[in-house]
């Protein structure tokens, strides 16, 4: 987990399609800021967005970022070699990432998660399935940075 400042999370929505990078910053949005500031005391969520994993990539290397949602297809970069990129690289590996994805090939899933991703949304999702990606990823990484665990 980042440790920035204002005690602030952040995460980062990766998506080719604005409308999808729309929709999911605001349902992560509005979710992650009440689970946050419910279960955690923590008071804010900062959405970043990004158009493919090569803008993704600068982005996480460049600033703390707590979470990442990534879209599998996607233009320049696609969301399994931004995954394969991510886990090579030992200051970004441990940042947790949801695939949310329109691929619901258990082929394709498998190997997401082989990658290293924490967990995976199939297109279309529902606010629902959001909400409980947001909780248990990001309840699972703040309990173990309380524990140091």
């Amino acid at each position: 987990m980042s440790q920035n400042p204002s005690n602030a999370k952040t995460i980062l929505i990766v998506d080719d399609i604005p409308l999808m990078r729309t929709m999911l910053s605001r349902y992560v949005k509005t979710i992650a800021t009440k689970v946050l500031k419910e279960e955690y005391d923590i008071p804010a969520v900062e959405i970043c967005e990004a158009e493919n994993g090569v803008v993704a990539l600068d982005m996480v290397r460049s600033r703390p970022v707590d979470l990442i949602f990534l879209d599998l297809m996607m233009p320049e970069m696609d969301g399994l070699t931004f995954l394969e990129r991510m886990r090579a690289s030992a200051d970004l590996q441990e940042i947790p990432i949801v695939v949310c994805s329109a691929l619901g090939e258990k082929e394709t899933i498998a190997r997401a998660i082989n990658l290293g991703a924490k967990a995976y949304i199939i297109k279309p999702f529902t606010m629902k399935s959001v909400e409980k990606t947001v909780r248990d990823t990001l309840g699972k990484t703040l309990t173990a940075a309380r524990t140091g665990g």
